[in-house]
Formats: C-alpha cells, structure tokens, sequence
C-alpha cells in the first residue's frame, strides 16, 4: 500500500473515531435516537481498518476472505495484538449484523460497544501510523 493512502485511511479513521467520541458517555436511549448514525460509524470503522489489512495482508501473499479474518490473519502475521484482533472480529461480527440484518439490532451491545470501539480503533490507528513499515 502506497504511504500516502494508507495516510488517508488512517486519517479518516481518526475522522470517524472523532465523530465517534460524543457518543462514549451517552444513554441507551440516545443510542436509540441515533442508531443508524452509530451503526454507519461502526460499519466504517470495520470496513476501513479491515481495508487496510486487506492491502497489508496481500504484501505478505496472505488473503483474507471476510472483515473477521482480515483481523485474525494481522494478528497470526503479527501486524496486531491477538487481543485486539479478538476485539475487531467481534466488531465485524456486529457490522455484519448490522449490514445484513441477520437478526435484530440489539441496542444494549450497540451502547456497550461504543467506548470499545474507540479504544480499539485508536490503538489500531497509533499501531500503523508509528510503524509505517508494515
């Protein structure tokens, strides 16, 4: 992946994650007014940090099939904690639900995922833009 797009990629994760993080103390309710806002900002976190994964992974000769094992394959080629992958699959897990609609949105997890998020997408975000080299 060229430089100055994964530079892009990791700014607009930044952008989402700011738009993201008004939303870390609100209410179950508020969730509920704001849902489709809160699930598209969920659903880019997943599809851009799983993007870039994507581009790295096939530097290495590795594909990943889905969202889920784009973030289990960085963390068997070391390019993330196994901790962090673990988290990210589950993020992708819930952006499939919320994409597909494989069943009702439950906006509890939806809530409680929030602060998660921004924790794990930030982590993800300073592990790239520190180490370029991957």
């Amino acid at each position: 992946m060229a430089p100055d797009v994964l530079l892009r990629k990791l700014n607009y994760l930044r952008q989402l994650l700011t738009d993201l993080a008004p939303y870390r103390d609100t209410t179950l309710d508020e969730v509920e007014a704001e849902h489709y806002k809160l699930e598209r900002l969920l659903e880019l976190l997943v599809m851009v940090a799983s993007d870039i994964l994507h581009h790295l992974l096939a530097e290495r000769g590795k594909t990943a099939v889905s969202y889920k094992s784009a973030f289990q394959l960085a963390a068997q080629e070391g390019m993330i904690p196994a901790e962090l992958s673990d988290r990210m699959q589950n993020a992708a897990s819930m952006r499939n639900v919320l994409v597909h609609m494989y069943e009702d949105i439950d906006y509890e997890i939806l809530h409680q995922s929030i602060p998660t998020a921004l924790e794990d997408f930030a982590q993800f975000v300073a592990i790239f833009a520190d180490d370029q080299a991957l």
